[in-house]
């Protein structure tokens, strides 16, 4: 790889950090507990879009482990809280995504949305296994408190992050 093409790489892969972490710091109060936010869409469009599997590694990494120092996760919270679990998922769906998108899938959109779902799913399973064993709950309450509630919200951000992807200009 040339010079060029690596400083244009860490440029990109830190826009995308930084772009996690502005908009990750932010929720929607939407009543009872429920808050909505949107680092799972911009994870979404890292793991599109990143050149290299281990570069969604590196960003969603990094997020990680900036927000056990600063208020950078939903909510302004910082460190592990219940829902650290989607956190730390966000580090494994990310190079996840980028190898799904590589599937032999003609049209981009039903490959990207498969991807995308698939992505969620296993999101769901590391989130709500850390929010059972944080909270000594059983599984089944664990997806109630922290899946039910959002799967509208986050087939919306697959809806989102699918069509701003398709919008970005193709690489060279």
């Amino acid at each position: 790889m040339n010079k060029a093409n690596t400083i244009r790489r860490i440029t990109k892969n830190a826009i995308m950090l930084a772009m996690l972490c502005i908009i990750g710091m932010f929720s929607i109060p939407l009543g009872d507990n429920i808050k909505v936010s949107l680092q799972l869409l911009m994870v979404f469009i890292i793991g599109l879009t990143v050149d290299a599997f281990y570069d969604g590694i590196i960003i969603t990494g990094l997020y990680l482990l900036l927000g056990l120092v600063a208020p950078i996760y939903a909510g302004f919270h910082v460190g592990i809280t219940p829902t650290f679990g989607f956190v730390i998922s966000f580090v494994v769906i990310a190079p996840l995504l980028y190898f799904l998108n590589k599937l032999p899938i003609k049209n981009q959109f039903v490959r990207m949305s498969i991807a995308c779902v698939i992505a969620l799913v296993v999101c769901y399973a590391i989130g709500s296994l850390f929010l059972a064993l944080y909270l000594n709950l059983n599984i089944q309450k664990a997806l109630l408190i922290a899946v039910v509630p959002y799967v509208p919200f986050d087939i919306a951000k697959i809806v989102i992050a699918v069509l701003v992807v398709s919008l970005l200009p193709k690489r060279r």
